[in-house]
């Protein structure tokens, strides 16, 4: 279980870590110049911070579960709660703060809901205007800005806020969770402090976001519409996925080489040939295909790994919460 935390777990949180700080840097120099090629650079930047977070969000426990009520997650990535687009809402938000008089500081943005934050606030403030028709045009954004200047000081809030946010996690993870010991080292105890095994914890919270993403993504609405980057963003998070259960280096030994050391070749070569059909699926931009493969895979992390793993995952609930 180390190597897999070690090895990928760890990278990856960095990895969006590292990428909210660099967006704070892109977007401070776009609003210090706002012009069509800025513009474009801090949208390829989302992009990249888009990526970085599908890597992680599997990962729906510990830091990014930090509160039965208002966890980390949800500021990140609203519609994770109960799969609404709230999309409107973080344009009301917008409004409401622009037209306002109150000081666009961190304090403000704490101060929001989740519905109002996190990724898709940043997406729609750097994909459309706020005017009527809510033109996605780059030269209609950067217009937007230049002649509402509280816009930018929104836009920095938000990002401000994401990027304290993605630090927390990252810290969690790394230095020290709920006043303990980092999540890292809670990981590679026999139990985590609810009684579950680690590894167990790890395979529910993969099969709960596949059927996320299934149910309330393919079968309900696609996120990150604005951008057009879903399937990149689904790339992502299979790629990640592909890691954690086979670890890229010979040095490191993942949940599927614990199986194959079983010699439960079988398992192995079933999870590897359906991670290969989503990666296909999502490639391709096959929404029917993606759909059923991710319901597969939902099945082999469910029964198949777990069974041949011997690990007992309990009674479990499924529904896109």
């Amino acid at each position: 279980m180390r190597d897999t935390v070690e090895t990928t777990i760890i990278a990856d949180v960095a990895a969006f870590d590292a990428e909210a700080a660099d967006m704070r840097v892109d977007i401070d120099a776009f609003c210090a110049s706002p012009s069509e090629a800025s513009l474009g650079d801090v949208q390829t930047r989302w992009r990249s911070l888009s990526e970085a977070w599908n890597a992680i969000a599997p990962y729906n426990f510990g830091p990014l579960d930090d509160d039965v009520i208002v966890p980390k997650m949800i500021f990140i990535e609203s519609m994770r709660q109960r799969g609404t687009d709230y999309t409107q809402t973080v344009r009301d938000g917008i409004l409401r703060g622009v037209e306002g008089s109150d000081t666009l500081d961190l304090a403000y943005f704490e101060g929001q809901t989740f519905d109002e934050v996190g990724m898709l606030a940043l997406e729609v403030l750097l994909f459309e205007d706020s005017r009527e028709g809510n033109s996605t045009a780059l030269a209609d954004v950067v217009s937007d800005y230049e002649s509402t200047p509280r816009k930018c000081e929104y836009l920095q809030g938000v990002a401000e806020l994401l990027a304290s946010c993605a630090s927390q996690v990252e810290r969690g993870w790394s230095e020290s969770f709920d006043g303990g010991a980092p999540f890292r080292e809670t990981m590679t105890e026999p139990t985590l402090p609810d009684g579950t095994e680690p590894v167990a914890a790890l395979l529910i919270a993969l099969q709960q976001h596949l059927d996320y993403v299934k149910v309330r993504k393919l079968e309900g609405i696609l996120d990150a519409q604005l951008s057009g980057h879903f399937y990149a963003n689904t790339r992502s998070m299979l790629e990640a996925l592909d890691e954690l259960l086979s670890q890229p280096s010979e040095e490191s030994f993942g949940l599927l080489e614990r199986i194959e050391a079983t010699g439960d070749a079988e398992t192995v070569e079933l999870v590897q040939a359906n991670l290969a059909a989503a990666h296909s699926a999502a490639q391709n931009e096959d929404r029917e295909a993606l759909t059923a493969a991710l319901g597969v895979l939902d099945g082999n992390l469910k029964r198949e790994i777990p069974d041949a793993l011997g690990i007992e995952l309990g009674l479990t609930f499924s529904d896109g919460d």
